[in-house]
């Protein structure tokens, strides 16, 4: 692998107040070649004025244009938008699912430290029908009997066309009893109108371990599914190395997930086809950085020795990373952290670009590097 070009998709230095720091990106791209991104902006990284701002190149990521200023309160006076993914659905159209925040009382944190509990959280589903110009909130997802809901990336179209919805969920705010995490999916059979199957990609019912974070990704030539995972043991206090998990096409039945052998964080695949895949991921341990690694027989081994950094932070170590760590101080850790959220997307030339986070203490954009692979021929 060798990087070939980077760029920046929102400058947050110069930015107003409350577009300062910019976390999530998500990043697709049209039939048409036009690149859409969303990204997660506040004033800072947990705040109540947060919103999903979209944004669109038509030069390969030269430059960007402000396309959508985002979604406001929704639902009205009450809630904001954390969180936006983008699917493209052909042509023009795009769908987008929503993580909505109760922001009621703008003083709240996220985090309750007190129950470990969250906001409560809504589901929401957009599309748009003009490259991202304009959106049209659709409605809600339910993910009941599921709460302290966070979407985890991108809806998923399945080999048979139908359509899975990634997230993961915890608790509410000031909910006391103890917490069941769960990375799970919603399927829907009838393009998003409904949602009526759940799928568990991964649990653990005895609340030790925590797949975090999960991002998924269909193989497009047997449509079988692999899920990675920034996994958290949470009786030692301590990150565990990244797990995997591989899923049916139908995305119902899924393995145990099992260590990569890699010390990280949030780690987004890529299949490729014909078993390859792309990972890029968060090494927060010393040295700091985002690297990309690729596997050859679909994520059960890596080739460790063609790993590349494509992103080193400048200076420091990371919050939390020197040993064990008590979990409402991991929270704490998560909104200092200045990089993070690698999220690939494969060009049809065969590169892949990867958008990402990455600033400092005053300021965070979104920031995109273009990968070139070397792959063994078929």
């Amino acid at each position: 692998m060798q990087i070939l070009d980077r760029g920046t998709i929102f400058d947050a230095t110069s930015a107003p107040a409350e577009m300062r720091f910019c976390t999530s990106p998500s990043l697709t791209q049209l039939a048409n070649g036009r690149l859409v991104a969303a990204l997660r902006a506040g004033s800072s990284k947990d705040a109540a004025d947060e919103d999903t701002p979209i944004l669109v190149s038509d030069d390969s990521g030269a430059s960007w244009r402000l396309a959508f200023a985002g979604f406001g309160d929704l639902p009205p006076g009450r809630g904001r938008i954390r969180g936006a993914a983008l699917t493209p659905i052909g042509g023009d159209r795009l769908a987008a699912c929503l993580t909505s925040v109760d922001r009621t009382d703008p003083a709240l944190p996220l985090f309750d430290p007190q129950t470990e509990g969250i906001l409560p959280t809504r589901t929401l589903l957009a599309a748009s029908e003009d490259a991202g110009e304009s959106w049209a909130v659709l409605g809600e997802a339910p993910l009941a009997p599921h709460t302290g809901n966070a979407i985890t990336g991108a809806i998923l179209i399945l080999q048979d066309g139908r359509m899975a919805l990634p997230y993961e969920a915890w608790k509410e705010y000031g909910d006391v009893s103890p917490a069941r995490h769960h990375a799970s999916l919603r399927i829907s059979a009838d393009g998003g109108a409904t949602w009526p199957e759940l799928g568990i990609v991964a649990h653990d019912p005895a609340g030790r371990i925590l797949y975090w974070d999960q991002r998924l990704s269909v193989a497009p030539d047997t449509g079988e599914l692999i899920a990675m995972f920034w996994t958290h043991d949470r009786q030692a206090g301590c990150d565990l190395d990244m797990h995997v998990a591989w899923g049916s096409v139908d995305a119902q039945q899924w393995s145990q997930p099992v260590t990569t052998g890699i010390a990280g964080q949030i780690c987004a695949p890529l299949a490729l086809g014909g078993g390859r895949v792309f990972a890029a991921y968060v090494h927060r341990h010393s040295p700091p950085s985002l690297r990309a690694i690729l596997s050859d027989d679909f994520g059960r081994t890596w080739r460790a020795a063609d790993e590349l950094v494509f992103y080193e932070k400048p200076r420091g170590v990371e919050s939390g990373m020197g040993g064990a760590r008590d979990f409402a101080d991991y929270w704490a850790d998560m909104s200092i952290w200045t990089f993070g959220h690698p999220t690939p997307l494969l060009l049809p030339d065969g590169d892949i670009m990867v958008a990402y986070y990455a600033g400092d203490e005053t300021a965070m954009g979104i920031h995109w590097v273009r990968i070139g692979l070397d792959l063994p021929a078929e």
